[in-house]
């Protein structure tokens, strides 16, 4: 009876462990899916600005910081801000690179963007602890329109 007693112990105790395993990992593939979506939110916005107009200075060189709330939106607007906001945040990072030399852009009137975004984020642990700072990156090349 003792015997059983202390394997049933032992069983709860790696079940018990298990389960924080899995709260965890799923708290980190919920950071990691908005970090993507706001990745690809912020790509498709500059999609969007190159289709209408591929000189408009929101497609200009340079770099641009956002800090972003996690969560759902109201429609059209963003969670997105210039200044850091309070409480689990993403930050959002845009770099806007003109290239044309070796890459099939015309080097003439308009050069190809890449745009690089990355987004950093610290995601919680299961008993709420802030973790190591996580890094996503999506690269991409726009074009003019021909």
């Amino acid at each position: 009876m003792l015997v059983a007693t202390a394997l049933l112990t032992i069983g709860l105790v790696a079940i018990a462990t298990g389960f924080q395993y899995a709260a965890s990992g799923i708290a980190t593939g919920g950071g990691e899916t908005a970090a993507v979506f706001l990745a690809e939110q912020r790509i498709e916005q500059l999609r969007a600005r190159a289709m209408t107009d591929f000189s408009a200075a929101a497609l200009g060189p340079g770099t641009t910081t956002e800090h972003c709330l996690s969560g759902p939106s109201a429609a059209g607007a963003s969670n997105c801000q210039s200044e850091p906001v309070a409480g689990p945040s993403y930050m959002r990072t845009t770099t806007i690179t003109d290239i044309s030399i070796g890459t099939g852009c015309p080097p003439t009137p308009l050069s190809c963007k890449e745009v690089q975004v990355r987004v950093s984020y610290r995601p919680l642990t299961g008993s709420g602890e802030l973790s190591q700072p996580r890094t996503v990156d999506v690269v991409t090349v726009l074009g003019p329109r021909a």
